[in-house]
């Protein structure tokens, strides 16, 4: 719900019939109050604070505004004046601004960023088949109401514009005014179109694309520069880059942005069925009941070539409706019929299977030459050809006391050290080998927040990004397949049980710089630590199933989830999916949670492939050798050591050797070459 402010002494206590209960925002051009009708309905009342001539020529240019159908704008109630001051009365949306939403919230990606799009080009349709411009199109002017995005202020600059003392035009916000706009060029429907363009990078990102820290700055990548479109997917981007043309002539029409959005040709079948024309092909998307038929928009004769293109937008806003209300849920598919898809069903127990697993097939090559960590007495067994190796450690004590971490040089063989005492933490390498986040361990040393570090490995650049407020605190970090993200497992403390559980993941966004926090309610006994599926689109993490027994849930990145697999057994960390992606590891189930046998499953059918014998005590599967072998801290003697072993258990390699004294001061990260 948007933030509403008291009243002041010379806030107005009524505007019409309209009674001012509290303040929405306040700029240099207008008020908005929140007021409440005859009826108790509410309402968002715009008083102007502009300088006007003609009065009576605003309140008739903005009653123009009234005959925009409310395709996903907040409709226009009435207009009036308070002595020489116009007011606008219209629908109150009941959401933050798209602005307020991507600092609070970060920005939005995949299905949300489309349905964004889709809702705002459809209310730009309605508002430009009424010939209204709305000129001052930006992150501010749009609403995430309950039922989906609605654009607002449209036509009150031109109002303005037409009506004011001076000749000087209304100037909107810089870093969203078109070229022809900082020109002094008129102003047609394309200005609209770049807006939009820069405001969906905005969503994208987090960032203005043209804003450069001056008015002359922000003004000159107007002019002359072309944004980053990186952030956006190939089918938006595209599209983006054209409303972002210099030249206005050079930019498509709403109406034929909305179409390339949801596809032309699909509106057209949604339109009017053709029993001809087959069904879409693709996945399995687990089909729901067609769409009722009483909401298809029947298409006008070919012989009206005018209406019936007309209708077509119309239809196509139609369809756009659908896809960002909370009614039906749909696969949003660029370019491709949009597919109901059902709520996921509980995925069914496997049935008992047997396998038979070969007793080492390509076994690991034997070590060529042992390396010595720097700041820790412990030694490592390598061989060039080795597909992982160990890229990243700390050490919490180091006799001084000295907290250190380090990691290996990019290519090479020698450790570095890159952060020690207060900005020592636990280090994560990115796949690509290009980022090592840095996981702080002394928690909340500087601030009441919880932040994880990143560092480029090649430049040396460095920066930090805030994850949660105390005293909830993020630990594992886990990169995603394409070192774009970091996945945390964030934890709560319970006073009464002097215990700490995991309550959700936090995914960090390298490029945006953001981070999105979403609670879940996986399992609450002090284990269960989140993890990347292999595809990267989905977060894995262990939950309580029916005490001591646990399983698995897939989520999306808002904490929906997808796929349960009740039957596997508890997560020993991030890293669980081979490297072909094909199969998981467990803790085993009938262990109720003790670390004496490990399950491997799976992925795809959930049947157990192998069960694995390890050791009691401080044994602990760290992660995959290949898909074959696993990586185990075998801890019989000392020194302790890690070591791949095959699925039956049986030690084929050793990788490292430390003793036990100094194995409880220092945590190891290995990673795939």
């Amino acid at each position: 719900m948007p933030e509403v402010d008291p009243l002041r002494s010379d806030d107005p206590p009524y505007l019409g019939v309209y009674r001012i209960v509290g303040k929405l925002s306040e700029g240099g051009k207008s008020t908005v109050y929140l007021g409440t009708g005859p009826e108790g309905e509410q309402v968002a009342v715009k008083l102007v604070h502009a300088d006007l001539t003609g009065s009576e020529r605003f309140l008739r240019k903005v009653e123009e505004l009234r005959q925009v159908s409310a395709f996903c704008t907040a409709q226009v109630v009435e207009t009036g004046l308070a002595g020489d001051r116009p007011y606008v009365v219209s629908e109150y949306i009941d959401g933050p601004t798209l602005r307020k939403a991507v600092e609070d919230d970060g920005p939005l990606r995949g299905a949300a960023l489309y349905r964004l799009a889709i809702g705002t080009m459809t209310a730009l349709v309605a508002i430009h088949q009424a010939g209204i411009v709305h000129r001052d199109f930006n992150p501010g002017s749009v609403l995430l109401g309950p039922d989906g995005p609605r654009v607002v202020d449209f036509g009150i600059a031109e109002a303005l514009d037409a009506s004011a003392a001076s000749t000087t035009r209304s100037v909107g916000m810089p870093a969203y005014l078109t070229p022809e706009q900082l020109e002094g060029e008129p102003v047609g429907p394309a200005a609209d179109l770049f807006a939009w363009g820069a405001t969906m990078l905005f969503a994208a990102s987090g960032r203005s694309p043209f804003e450069a820290g001056s008015m002359s700055g922000t003004i000159n990548r107007v002019l002359g520069s072309d944004p980053d479109l990186t952030v956006l997917d190939d089918d938006l981007r595209g599209l983006v880059a054209d409303c972002l043309a210099k030249d206005p002539r050079n930019r498509p029409a709403a109406s034929d942005v909305l179409l390339r959005l949801v596809g032309h040709s699909q509106i057209l079948a949604i339109a009017e069925p053709v029993p001809s024309v087959p069904a879409p092909s693709g996945p399995d998307l687990r089909s729901a009941p067609p769409p009722d038929p009483a909401t298809r928009v029947r298409l006008p004769p070919p012989s009206q070539p005018g209406r019936r293109r007309r209708s077509v937008v119309l239809g196509a806003a139609a369809v756009a409706i659908a896809l960002v209300s909370g009614g039906a849920v749909y696969a949003l598919t660029p370019r491709a019929a949009p597919v109901p898809v059902a709520a996921p069903s509980p995925t069914p127990v496997p049935s008992p299977s047997s396998v038979v697993i070969e007793a080492s097939p390509t076994p690991p090559p034997a070590a060529t030459k042992e390396v010595k960590a720097p700041g820790a007495r412990f030694t490592l067994h390598e061989n060039p050809a080795d597909p992982v190796r160990l890229v990243s450690y700390f050490i919490t004590d180091n006799k001084g006391p000295v907290y250190s971490t380090y990691a290996r040089e990019p290519g090479g063989e020698a450790f570095r050290l890159i952060a020690q005492n207060a900005d020592f933490g636990d280090p994560t390498v990115s796949p690509d080998g290009k980022w090592v986040a840095v996981n702080p361990w002394l928690k909340f040393a500087a601030s009441s927040y919880d932040y994880v570090t990143f560092i480029n490995r090649a430049t040396g650049e460095k920066f930090s990004v805030d994850t949660l407020k105390q005293p909830l605190r993020g630990l594992s970090g886990t990169w995603s397949p394409d070192s774009r993200r970091l996945l945390l497992t964030f934890y709560e403390f319970d006073v009464k049980q002097e215990v700490q559980y995991p309550a959700g993941f936090v995914v960090v966004d390298v490029g945006t710089r953001r981070a999105t926090v979403v609670k879940t309610d996986d399992q609450r006994d002090g284990y269960g630590n989140f993890d990347w599926s292999p595809d990267g689109t989905l977060v894995v993490g262990a939950y309580e199933h029916k005490k001591p027994a646990f399983g698995l849930r897939f989520r999306d990145q808002s904490g929906k989830v997808v796929r349960t697999m009740p039957w596997v057994g508890l997560i020993p960390g991030p890293g669980i999916f081979s490297p072909s992606g094909t199969r998981f590891y467990t803790y085993c189930p009938e262990n109720k949670g003790k670390l004496s046998a490990g399950c491997v499953w799976d992925v795809k059918t959930g049947n157990r492939t192998a069960s694995v014998p390890i050791w009691d005590g401080d044994t602990a599967i760290v992660g995959w050798w290949d898909d074959h072998h696993l990586i185990v801290r075998d801890p019989r003697k000392d020194p302790y050591r890690y070591v791949v072993v095959d699925l039956h258990g049986k030690v084929v390699r050793a990788l490292a050797e430390i003793t036990k004294k100094n194995a409880k001061l220092v945590q190891f990260r290995f990673a795939r070459k």
